[in-house]
């Protein structure tokens, strides 16, 4: 019984600390404008509004917020941490810096964006389908 309880998924709900770097991107694929706050030990460096236009994997580059853009990299982080206290709220860590993000808007707004957003992601994240392979009919 405990092998079995060892080999277990883990699932959060609403709180709890992410360290998959795939789950980090699902989770951070969901953001689109954003209020983020930069904390370098406990002084905040930044607060401003930006739009995720990207969430990637990559050992060479740079998280860049720039220009109101936010250009995330997961690698760059240790964990992300769901915060129950703040909904549509999470946070970034990597050793003394924390970032902050803060859905502005509602991501339920636009279902039809939402679906096709998740389908996009899924095929993105574990490579399971080309681009090809995927197929919206419109006649539901």
């Amino acid at each position: 019984m405990n092998e079995k309880r060892e080999k277990q998924i883990p699932c959060i709900v609403g709180v709890g600390v992410i360290t998959s770097k795939k789950d980090m991107m699902r989770l951070l694929r969901g953001f689109d404008h954003v209020k983020y706050t930069d904390v370098i030990d406990d002084k905040v460096q930044s607060e401003e509004e930006a739009y995720v236009v990207e969430v990637f994997s990559s050992e060479t580059e740079s998280t860049v917020v720039f220009n109101r853009r936010m250009h995330i990299n997961v690698e760059n982080f240790e964990y992300l941490r769901l915060l129950n206290n703040l909904p549509g709220t999470v946070e970034l860590i990597e050793g003394h810096r924390t970032l902050r993000i803060e859905a502005i808007n509602d991501p339920f707004s636009n279902k039809d964006i939402l679906m096709s957003e998740s389908i996009e992601n899924r095929a993105n994240i574990e490579g399971l389908y080309e681009e090809e392979d995927i197929i919206f009919d419109d006649d539901f």
